[in-house]
């Protein structure tokens, strides 16, 4: 166990108990996912761990952090400033704990609202924090994500935030640019896969 892993552990001691919960659960499922997509196990568990340091925090304090950071929250966080809580951990994770991968710190900051050009392990640790145990038990469309997870992280990534966006206008609740930016590369590569597999279906005829 490298050193930062070692003090996201201890850290998770000094959170509610729910939220360590939950940050366990998302370890375990983004380990089981590194497994089955040849991702570094390591990165992984530091990422998972790391991803809701500041989670617990509320959100004058988030605020106060971003503004500290000189943060460029935009108007969605600024309505929903949970939505800072993996950005604003990217510091602190580089300072405190020196964590410097650029993959990992990533995989924190987009944890929430995803991001176009998200990398593999990027996808990952957004999956594993949507689709662990206690989170599907609360609603059925994550068993349908966990299901494409094992076998293709975009086409996981795609059916969650159609959901995603489905909630948020059935519930009135603002979409973050990065939200929309991911759900838009995702579709266009999808479209582009299919224009293939029609072009390459014409061609062997």
């Amino acid at each position: 166990m490298n050193d930062a892993e070692e003090l996201l552990r201890a850290a998770l001691l000094k959170v509610p108990a729910g939220l360590a919960e939950h940050v366990v659960r998302v370890v375990d499922e983004a380990v089981r996912l590194a497994g089955i997509h040849d991702i570094d196990k390591q990165a992984v568990r530091i990422a998972a761990l790391g991803h809701d340091l500041l989670r617990a925090l509320n959100n004058e304090r988030l605020l106060g952090i971003a503004a500290d950071q000189s943060y460029p929250a935009d108007a969605v966080d600024r309505m929903e400033p949970i939505l800072l809580h993996g950005p604003l951990a990217v510091a602190i994770l580089r300072e405190q704990y020196k964590v410097l991968d650029a993959d990992i710190l990533g995989a924190v900051a987009y944890h929430t609202t995803a991001h176009a050009g998200m990398t593999p392990l990027q996808k990952l640790i957004f999956l594993a924090d949507k689709i662990e145990p206690w989170k599907r038990a609360r609603d059925d469309a994550m068993d349908r994500v966990a299901e494409l997870a094992d076998t293709d992280l975009d086409a996981a990534m795609l059916v969650y935030l159609n959901h995603m966006v489905e909630q948020a206008v059935e519930a009135g609740w603002p979409l973050h640019p990065n939200t929309v930016a991911a759900r838009n590369e995702l579709l266009a590569r999808k479209r582009e896969g299919a224009s293939n597999r029609t072009n390459a279906e014409r061609i062997d005829r």
